[in-house]
């Protein structure tokens, strides 16, 4: 019968879970519940689409955008936030793949 070999470990060590990895997320979005509750919080702040305002409508909000995106070196921080509705998210997601700095 093989018999692997001791493993040494340094005093306190412990197995981490998945979300304590460093490694395992590429990007710094926050997510599970922090993630959720900041979304939330975007929409109750901005009920509208910020994009839309700016033409002088008034569309719900259904999506929260970073607006310098995570990929580019933004943060996840609320001044880096921004409700839009579904179309205007499309439009600006569009135009960032399109100048292909991801």
């Amino acid at each position: 019968m093989a018999v692997r070999p001791p493993v040494y470990r340094s005093p306190g060590w412990r197995e981490r879970k998945a979300w304590e990895r460093p490694t395992i997320f590429k990007d710094r979005r926050k997510r599970g519940r922090a993630g959720q509750r900041d979304r939330a919080a975007v929409i109750a702040e901005e009920p509208f689409c910020r994009l839309c305002l700016e033409r002088g409508k008034h569309v719900k909000t259904d999506v929260v955008d970073h607006i310098i995106p995570l990929a580019w070196g933004g943060s996840d921080s609320r001044g880096n936030k921004q409700g839009l509705c579904d179309p205007c998210h499309d439009a600006k997601s569009k135009a960032e793949r399109a100048t292909g700095r991801y």
